[in-house]
């Protein structure tokens, strides 16, 4: 019997409805303040750093130690997270970020200590940070029935959007009150987080047999089996390639607004049109994803991001108010877009992904999307400079034209021959049954009608 069989082919008893939706709303709200915490404490710290130094230099030395962590440790948080009980690790994790305040940044504000704290302390957070979110990921599936995944993704990719759409206003807010403030709000976010943590059940036995295959076979289970599924490769392709490019046009929507002499609050508010456009597509998400199967949710978006590209181009091109009108809905669009993405392809990975391999997998999607971000700033900086604002924006467009054409041919839906088509919904499991002995699950067949996954595809947070 396969690992993926212990969790196929038993249907979901009625009993256990309700408590899956407490379940679930505590993962959830939980989730959500520790993002919004999160969120007020990342503006803070490279802000405190500016005020006790005033080098603008260190600061963003400071704000680089956080993200660092993210993408360096998604892959080996992946293994403990599929190793490990993910409620004990969710745990752990917030009790972490908890102590990054009081150790670290409490002695600042405080006790004048050295400034070099903070980037201790921003480089711990994002460890925390990553741990949690790993493991809440994973958590999902264990916790939520086969038929209401894709609501839960959608669910998740709105309070995701929610948070990005708030948490930056809200921490420029506190720390205009007073400069602790946002820190002593992630401690008490983080606090209530860990209560609603604590009240979910234990999802499944740790791990303690030694690997088979050697530890770093284990830390490459996620390249694996994205390389043995068609959907998983391409889909990750797609949202590599466009997290970089969007940041790009991040770059060139910042640049337009500035040559058009857009005021500053103008363009506030184009780039929050990116959460909008997301917590819309979030709730709206579902019925397509429903409706149609992954790999042309996939191509749909594909294509609409070309149409977005497209009046981008023309906007760079026309002259007078037409730019005020055009960036927020390119902006708003690409969150609407990549929203339906993001849900497409979580609710593909939650749904045919063995529960004890999508940490490693949850992991290896988010080292790469999220290391395409900085490459993305990087190179479209460059190309700026170097080719100037109009063909920077052909160079997009050509570029989402060849994606949005090579997966109209190469029929996203096919799989290798190493992939099967799963049966019937895994249970929700209150603590699942410890893995047998075997190898890696085999993947289900990408063209079923399970939809799909990739964690932070689309837009980068405005």
């Amino acid at each position: 019997m396969s690992k993926t069989d212990h969790h196929i082919g038993e249907s979901i008893p009625t009993h256990v409805d309700d408590r899956w939706r407490r379940h679930f709303a505590l993962l959830w709200s939980g989730s959500a303040l520790a993002g919004l915490g999160g969120m007020t404490f990342g503006l803070a710290i490279p802000l405190l750093a500016l005020f006790h130094t005033g080098s603008p230099a260190l600061a963003g030395w400071i704000a680089a130690a956080g993200m660092v962590p993210r993408t360096l440790l998604h892959i080996p948080v992946g293994l403990v997270v599929d190793r490990r009980d993910p409620r004990g690790i969710m745990i752990a994790g917030l009790g972490g970020r908890i102590l990054c305040v009081l150790l670290f940044v409490g002695p600042v504000l405080l006790l004048d200590a050295p400034v070099v704290l903070l980037a201790v302390a921003s480089a711990l957070h994002g460890v925390c940070s990553t741990l949690y979110t790993t493991a809440g990921s994973a958590a999902v599936p264990h916790l939520v029935p086969r038929d209401e995944l894709a609501g839960a993704a959608a669910k998740n990719q709105a309070r995701g959007d929610a948070t990005q759409m708030v948490g930056r206003p809200l921490g420029g807010a506190l720390y205009g009150v007073a400069h602790g403030l946002p820190a002593l709000f992630e401690a008490l976010s983080c606090l209530l987080a860990l209560w609603a943590s604590a009240r979910l059940p234990r999802i499944r036995r740790d791990r303690t047999e030694r690997p088979r295959e050697g530890l770093l076979r284990e830390l490459g289970e996620g390249f694996l089996l994205v390389r043995g599924d068609r959907f998983l490769l391409l889909s990750l392709v797609v949202c590599t390639v466009t997290n970089a490019l969007f940041q790009v046009v991040w770059l060139v929507i910042m640049l337009m607004a500035t040559e058009k002499g857009l005021p500053g609050f103008l363009l506030g508010l184009i780039l929050a049109a990116t959460g909008a456009g997301g917590l819309l597509g979030a709730c709206l998400a579902p019925y397509m994803v429903r409706t149609l199967d992954p790999a042309r949710m996939v191509r749909l978006c594909s294509w609409a991001w070309l149409a977005l590209a497209l009046l981008l181009l023309a906007s760079e091109r026309a002259g007078g108010g037409w730019p005020t009108v055009a960036l927020p809905i390119v902006w708003g669009g690409i969150g609407f877009v990549g929203a339906h993405m993001n849900v497409t392809v979580t609710t593909y990975h939650t749904r045919n992904v063995h529960p004890d391999l999508l940490g490693r997998l949850t992991g290896t999607v988010r080292f790469l999307t999220g290391g395409a971000l900085p490459l993305g700033l990087l190179l479209g900086g460059h190309a700026l400079e170097a080719l100037g604002t109009r063909t920077t924006v052909v160079l997009i467009t050509v570029i989402i034209a060849l994606i949005a054409l090579c997966l109209t041919v190469l029929r996203l839906g096919t799989t290798g021959p190493g992939n099967r088509p799963s049966r019937e919904a895994p249970r929700p499991a209150i603590e699942a049954p410890s893995p047998g002995p075997g190898g890696p699950a085999r993947l289900p067949r990408s063209g079923s009608s399970a939809p799909g996954r990739v964690p932070e595809p689309g837009p980068p947070p405005s």
